[in-house]
C-alpha cells in the first residue's frame, strides 16, 4: 500500500511537470506568433492601381497635347520600381488600368518581387494607344473592381489608387445639366465608398494650352479632382504643369507611400563624359532609398560607399533595379546605411537626376514635441481671412504647452502644391491672440483661395525644428448675387411695366437652377418715396430669377432692392444684398415754338461760335480723361529687402520699387532695379483687385539661363502675387518683398478678442 501511494505521488508530480511545461510551451508559442504579427503590423502589404489618361488630348494633335512624349508612362515605370525595392513591406502589387471612353485593366494586381515580373509590367504598358474622350468614374469603377473583388478590403493589404488625367469628362456632344450632374453625383458616391474601405485616391491633373483655355476644367474640375483627394485622406492633389513635372510628382507620391521622407533633388547635373556626385547620408537611418533618373538609359550610374567600396547588387544590405541600355532609372535601397559621403560615378551624356529618400530607426520615430490644434474647421469661407486659435506646442514627456522665448510657429498655406502665403503665429497677446507668452498661439490665414488648401506648421526652437503638422481644409467660394435687367441707374417711363433678372454667380461660374439648394432664398422689393415698400416676387428660370413690376405713376427716384440668403451644403451660412438706383423720368412735355410746316430755316449767327467753343471743351475733355487715366493707372508699391547677396551689395539694405506701372529686377534699362551680378530677369508690375487696390505681380523670366527663381522656396513657373513677408530667390539675391499697405489692411481685419478685466468680467 505505501509503495502505491509513492507510486501515485510520483505520477502527479510527472503530470504536474508535463502540463507546466505545455504551458510555458504554449505561452513562448504565443509571444511569438504575436511578435511576428506586430513585426508584420508595421508596414501593410500594398495594392496600389495607377488609371493613366490616354484620351486624344494626352497625344499630339496640331502640335497641343498633354504628354505626346510618353513621360506618364516613364513616371509609371518609376513606380514599378521604387516598389520593387521597397524592403519595408512584403508582397507589394501594381496593376495598371488604361482609360479614355473606355477603361482597359493591361496589368491585373501583380506582385513586383522579382525583375522578371517587374519587366513584364513595363513591357505591357510601354506601347499605349489612343482611347477617344475621357471617362475617370467608369476607370474608378474597374480599379474598385480589381481591389476589391469581395466588395469588401483585405484587411493585411493597403489598397491605393493613383489617377492621372488632362481634362474633363466626355459625356455627350452637348450634355444636359442634368446629365452632368448625376454624373458627378455617381462620382462622388464612388470616392465615398474607396473612403469607407480606407483606400486613399491620390488625384494629378495634368496642364497644357488647351486645358488653360477651358474655364469649366479651371472652374469645376480641378476644384473636383482635389475634392477626390481630400476625401480620401491620406491622399493628395498634385498639378503638373508640364509632362517634365510627372516623374517628380509620381516620386513624391510612391516615396510616401513607402513611409520615406524625401525632398528636393540632391543632384541635377548634365554629364558629358565623366562626373561624380556626393550624397551625405545621415545617422539613425533604417533606411535609405537612392533614386536616380538618367536622360538616357546608356549612361552609366555606379554607387560607391563611404571609402571607395561599390555597392553591389548581390549585398546582403542593398536591394537594386535599373538596367544599363533599358531603363531608364536605376534606385538603391539599402538598410540600416553606413552614415557619411556616398558617390555617385556617372560615365555618358545627358542629364541626372537623384533623389535621396530616407526612413528613420523606429526609435527616432516618436516624436519629442507634436503640434496641438483645437477647432481646425474642414470648410472655411474662401477669399474671407480665416482666423484659428489656441495652437500649441506639447512636450511629450510632459504632457502640457511648451512655453519658451526661443519658440516660434511657421504657417504657410499651399494649394495646388504652390505656396499662397508664409507667416508666423502669434502669441504677443494682440490681434487674435487672448494672452501674451503663455504658450498659446494664434494665426490668421489671409483670404484662403477657392479649392483644397494644406496649412503646413513647422515649430522652431531657438531656430531648430522640433515638430511639424499638416492640415487639409477646403475654401468653399460662397454665392453672390447679380442684377442683370434693369441696369443701374436706368431710366423709367412712369406706369411702364420693368422686367427684373437676377441671377447668382460662385466661383466665376453662373449657377443653374437645379444647383441653388433649398436653403437659399432670394427675395426683392421696390421702394419709392411717394408710394412706399413694394414686394417684387422672383421665379427661376434656368440659370436666372426673372420678375416684373411696374413704375410708379409720378417721377422720382426708386430702389430696386434684392436679398439673397442662406447657407453652402457645407453648412456655411452666406448672404448678399444688391441696391438698383432708379429713376422714373418726367413726362415729355412740347417744345416750345416748334417750327410749322413748310417755314423757313434760319441759322442764327451764334451757332458757329458755339459749336467752335464745344469742339474745343471736348478737345480738352478728351485731354483730361488722358491725364486722370494716367493718374489712376496702378504703380508699384512696397519695397524689396536684401536678406542674402554676393559681395558688393551687402545684406540688410532697402530697394524702394519705383512708382511705375512696371519694372525689371536685375535689368539695365530706365525702368529697372540694378543689382551687383548678373541674374535671372524678373518683371514687378502693378495691377488692380476688383476692390481697386493696388497690388504687385512677378513673372518669370522667358529662359533660365541664370539659374532658378524660386518664391517662398517654390520654383516661380508662373506670374503670382506678392503678399507682405513673401521671399524671392534670384541668382545669389534672397529679396523680401515688404508692404506697409498689406500689413497695415491686415492688421485692420483682424476682430478685436475680448479680455477679462481685473473685475473678472470682460470688456
Amino acid at each position: 500500500m505505501k509503495r502505491l501511494r509513492q507510486w501515485k505521488r510520483n505520477c502527479c508530480i510527472v503530470v504536474l511537470a508535463g502540463i507546466s511545461l505545455l504551458i510555458l510551451l504554449c505561452v513562448a508559442f504565443f509571444l511569438l506568433i504575436y511578435y511576428a504579427q506586430a513585426q508584420g503590423q508595421v508596414q501593410s502589404a500594398l495594392d496600389v492601381v495607377l488609371l493613366i489618361d490616354h484620351s486624344n488630348s494626352m497625344w499630339d494633335k496640331g502640335g497641343v497635347g498633354s504628354d505626346p512624349g510618353l513621360l506618364r508612362v516613364q513616371a509609371a515605370n518609376l513606380f514599378v520600381a521604387y516598389l520593387g525595392v521597397d524592403t519595408t513591406r512584403d508582397g507589394n502589387r501594381l496593376g495598371v488600368i488604361h482609360f479614355g471612353g473606355r477603361s482597359e485593366l493591361v496589368v491585373p494586381l501583380t506582385p513586383l518581387d522579382s525583375p522578371e515580373r517587374r519587366q513584364a509590367i513595363r513591357t505591357a504598358i510601354a506601347n499605349p494607344h489612343r482611347m477617344e474622350w475621357t471617362d475617370p468614374l467608369e476607370a474608378l469603377r474597374l480599379a474598385d473592381q480589381v481591389l476589391f473583388p469581395q466588395r469588401q478590403r483585405d484587411p493585411a493589404r493597403q489598397p491605393v489608387v493613383i489617377l492621372l488625367t488632362d481634362g474633363k469628362p466626355e459625356l455627350s456632344p452637348a450634355p444636359s445639366p442634368a446629365e452632368h450632374a448625376a454624373y458627378l453625383a455617381e462620382l462622388r458616391a464612388l470616392v465615398d465608398r474607396f473612403r469607407q474601405r480606407g483606400c486613399p485616391v491620390f488625384t494629378i491633373a495634368l496642364s497644357s494650352e488647351a486645358t488653360d483655355a477651358d474655364p469649366e476644367i479651371q472652374t469645376v474640375y480641378r476644384n473636383l479632382w482635389q475634392e477626390i483627394a481630400a476625401r480620401t485622406p491620406p491622399a493628395e492633389y498634385h498639378e503638373a504643369r508640364t509632362a517634365g513635372d510627372l516623374l517628380r510628382i509620381y516620386h513624391d507620391v510612391v516615396a510616401r507611400l513607402s513611409g520615406a521622407e524625401t525632398g528636393q533633388p540632391v543632384v541635377d547635373t548634365h554629364v558629358d563624359g565623366q562626373a561624380t556626385q556626393t550624397i551625405t547620408v545621415g545617422g539613425g537611418l533604417a533606411q535609405v532609398t537612392l533614386v536616380v533618373l538618367r536622360s538616357d538609359p546608356a549612361l552609366e550610374v555606379h554607387l560607391l560607399r563611404p571609402g571607395g567600396a561599390p555597392a553591389r547588387t548581390g549585398d546582403p544590405d542593398v536591394q537594386h533595379t535599373g538596367e544599363l541600355g533599358a531603363t531608364h532609372e536605376e534606385i538603391w535601397a539599402i538598410t540600416n546605411p553606413r552614415p557619411g559621403r556616398w558617390t555617385l560615378a556617372l560615365e555618358g551624356n545627358g542629364t541626372v537626376l537623384a533623389w535621396r529618400d530616407t526612413i528613420p530607426q523606429e526609435d527616432a520615430r516618436s516624436p519629442a514635441y507634436t503640434i496641438e490644434m483645437l477647432d481646425v474647421p474642414t470648410h472655411v469661407p474662401a477669399g474671407q481671412p480665416l482666423e484659428i486659435t489656441d495652437v500649441t506646442v506639447h512636450q511629450a514627456s510632459l504632457g502640457e504647452a511648451l512655453v519658451d522665448a526661443g519658440l516660434s510657429i511657421v504657417a504657410q498655406v499651399e494649394r495646388a502644391g504652390f505656396a499662397e502665403a508664409t507667416f508666423l503665429a502669434n502669441d504677443s497677446g494682440r490681434g487674435c491672440d487672448a494672452m501674451p507668452d503663455d504658450g498659446r498661439y494664434c494665426m490668421t490665414v489671409p483670404d484662403p483661395p477657392p479649392g483644397v488648401c494644406t496649412l503646413r506648421l513647422r515649430a522652431l526652437l531657438d531656430g531648430a525644428e522640433i515638430a511639424r503638422r499638416a492640415v487639409i481644409f477646403e475654401a468653399i467660394p460662397l454665392p453672390r448675387l447679380e442684377i442683370t435687367s434693369p441696369p443701374m441707374g436706368a431710366s423709367l417711363q412712369p406706369a411702364a411695366p420693368v422686367n427684373v433678372k437676377a441671377r447668382i454667380r460662385t466661383n466665376q461660374r453662373v449657377l443653374e437652377a437645379e444647383e441653388i439648394t433649398a436653403q437659399a432664398t432670394l427675395t426683392a422689393s421696390l421702394h419709392a418715396a411717394h408710394a412706399g415698400l413694394l414686394a417684387v416676387p422672383l421665379t427661376k428660370t434656368d440659370s436666372h430669377f426673372a420678375g416684373r413690376f411696374t413704375a410708379p405713376d409720378s417721377p422720382g427716384p426708386i430702389t430696386l432692392t434684392v436679398r439673397l440668403h442662406g447657407q453652402t451644403p457645407e453648412g456655411i451660412p452666406f448672404a448678399d444684398l444688391v441696391h438698383v438706383r432708379l429713376e422714373v423720368a418726367a413726362p415729355a412735355a412740347p417744345a416750345a415754338g416748334a417750327q410749322q410746316p413748310g417755314a423757313a430755316r434760319h441759322r442764327p449767327g451764334w451757332i458757329l461760335p458755339l459749336a467752335g467753343l464745344i469742339v474745343l471743351a471736348g478737345a480738352g475733355g478728351v485731354g483730361g480723361s488722358l491725364v486722370l487715366k494716367r493718374r489712376n493707372q496702378a504703380k508699384l508699391d512696397g519695397s524689396l529687402r536684401v536678406l542674402d547677396a554676393p559681395a558688393g551689395q551687402p545684406a540688410g539694405a532697402v530697394l524702394d520699387l519705383p512708382a511705375t506701372s512696371s519694372v525689371v529686377l536685375g535689368g539695365t534699362g530706365r525702368k529697372a532695379i540694378r543689382l551687383s551680378e548678373e541674374v535671372p530677369q524678373v518683371v514687378l508690375r502693378a495691377g488692380r483687385t476688383p476692390a481697386g487696390d493696388v497690388e504687385t505681380w512677378v513673372t518669370p523670366p522667358a529662359g533660365q539661363d541664370g539659374g532658378p527663381v524660386m518664391l517662398n522656396e517654390q520654383p516661380l513657373e508662373r506670374p503670382r502675387r506678392l503678399r507682405d513677408g513673401d521671399v524671392l530667390e534670384v541668382g545669389s539675391y534672397r529679396l523680401r518683398y515688404e508692404s506697409l499697405r498689406q500689413a497695415s489692411a491686415r492688421h485692420a481685419r483682424r476682430r478685436p478678442r475680448r479680455k477679462p478685466n481685473s473685475n473678472g468680467g470682460m470688456r
